[in-house]
């Protein structure tokens, strides 16, 4: 019985968004592949789509993964090559 509920809209929109937002929390997100790489032991495992690195815990020491090539796995690096991230 169409009208009958509280929602009564057609849904006549025409679906040309673009798609261009910057994903979750601000973030630039960096597709579905890749790897998660622990900046402790350096363990490396491939991404899981639609899972953050940071959720994932390295299996053999615990810590929070990071995504290798971000900006954390980057600043993460110099830090270990002793070099400077400018801030």
């Amino acid at each position: 019985m169409p009208g009958q509920g509280s929602g009564r809209g057609r849904g006549k929109g025409q679906g040309r968004g673009k798609g261009m937002g910057r994903g979750l929390k601000g973030g630039a997100g960096m597709g579905a592949e890749g790897f998660c790489i622990c900046p402790k032991c350096g363990h490396r495992e491939v991404h899981r789509a639609g899972v953050p690195c940071l959720e994932e815990r390295c299996p053999s020491c615990g810590v929070a993964m990071l995504r290798e090539g971000s900006l954390h796995h980057q600043e993460v690096e110099s830090r270990r090559a002793g070099g400077s991230t400018g801030s």
